[in-house]
């Protein structure tokens, strides 16, 4: 009992000088974890990236191109096929989506740009009876330059940046830097998801060498239920923005609004993002038609809160299912602790982190309530 009291003792006093020793050096310390992720970066990153292409690459390896299995040597080239396949498909997505996009952004711009000044004028009318003047409070506060003056202006900053660019060591390494650790994140894209079932077998293995069998078998069924909840959850949100995308599309050709195409991917591209997202594509839509027709303003808001009403009591239940389980209260909660604590990223991870928890604990409880019911003297 000394022995144990004393070795306790001891481990309790290494623990306390460890802590005050890391509080002591916690710069280094942080400079040691940041050179650090920045190693381990291209890793981490190419496993999200693999978990999340594993979802649409595993439906064409078994969908599409399971007939390739009847003929012997197919069968091995099925998994790399699917993934050229997906590499591919992504690849598409992407320049499809910048040129919709970037040409629609730009002429929007210039769109803006020539009617703001008689934005402001007919503003600046309609508050004329209560002496309000928009118009000449930017032109004496805010002082703007003239056309000419800001064409130098902008022109000196260019050259000013381009030179900058081009002698500045930095930003060269940090673009090196970047291009390095995107070919490396590639890489293990590639490998993960070429010899995802060897690498699985391989930490199975391992867990089995140095774990109990319990903690294994824990284990296996948290992770079995995170990939499960975390493909249908990245499923279901990507249908659902293509669904909420498209219902803009065709409501605002119907209704001939302007930016009818740039208004309907930027509210698909944001309604990735749980709760809030659509709200986003809502605000940055309303913004864009105001300054061309503030009534059509008003009729975007009001088509908006239809397709959301129909979105939320319809299309999000029958997309999601009972993929997700989670209550709505804890979406929006998880939703508020991942902007919180990691942003944009935290959003989109925290629902089905959430949901895992929230099923594991709901199984924890039924089967601590079982066994009370079954041992009523405890």
């Amino acid at each position: 009992m000394e022995r144990k009291r004393f070795r306790d003792s001891l481990l309790l006093g290494c623990a306390l000088l460890g802590v005050w020793f890391l509080l002591q050096r916690f710069d280094a310390l942080a400079g040691f974890l940041h050179a650090l992720w920045v190693i381990l970066s291209p890793f981490v990153l190419g496993a999200v990236f693999a978990f999340i292409l594993n979802v649409p690459m595993r439906f064409l390896e078994n969908r599409v191109l399971g007939a390739m299995n009847r003929v012997p040597w197919l069968k091995k080239a099925r998994r790399p096929v699917a993934l050229v396949l997906v590499l591919v498909l992504l690849m598409v997505l992407v320049y499809l989506l910048m040129s919709l996009i970037v040409p629609e952004l730009v002429a929007t711009l210039e769109t803006i740009a020539r009617l703001v000044p008689s934005f402001i004028q007919q503003l600046d009318e309609r508050l004329a009876p209560y002496e309000i003047q928009i118009g000449e409070f930017l032109n004496d506060h805010l002082k703007m330059p003239s056309g000419a003056e800001l064409s130098a202006r902008l022109d000196k900053m260019l050259d000013l940046a381009l030179k900058g660019v081009m002698f500045s060591g930095s930003v060269i390494g940090s673009a090196y830097q970047g291009i390095l650790s995107g070919f490396f994140t590639l890489m293990f894209v590639i490998y993960f998801l070429l010899g995802k079932e060897r690498l699985a077998a391989q930490t199975m293995r391992l867990m089995r060498a140095y774990l109990k069998p319990g903690v294994v078998e824990r284990i296996v069924r948290v992770t079995s239920l995170a990939q499960r909840t975390f493909s249908s959850f990245i499923t279901g949100q990507c249908l659902e923005a293509v669904i909420l995308g498209a219902l803009f599309f065709v409501t605002m050709s119907i209704f001939k609004m302007p930016y009818v195409l740039l208004i309907s991917v930027f509210i698909a591209v944001t309604a990735l993002i749980p709760v809030i997202g659509a709200w986003m594509g809502c605000i940055v839509g309303a913004f864009l038609i105001l300054v061309s027709s503030p009534m059509q303003a008003l009729g975007f808001l009001a088509l908006f809160l239809i397709l959301q009403q129909l979105e939320g009591n319809l299309i999000y239940p029958r997309v999601m299912g009972n993929a997700i389980g989670l209550p709505s209260i804890w979406v929006l909660l998880a939703v508020v602790l991942g902007e919180g604590l990691m942003g944009v990223v935290g959003m989109l991870l925290f629902i089905p982190l959430t949901s895992v928890g929230y099923q594991l604990l709901r199984d924890a409880v039924d089967e601590r309530i079982r066994r009370q019911s079954c041992n009523p003297m405890e």
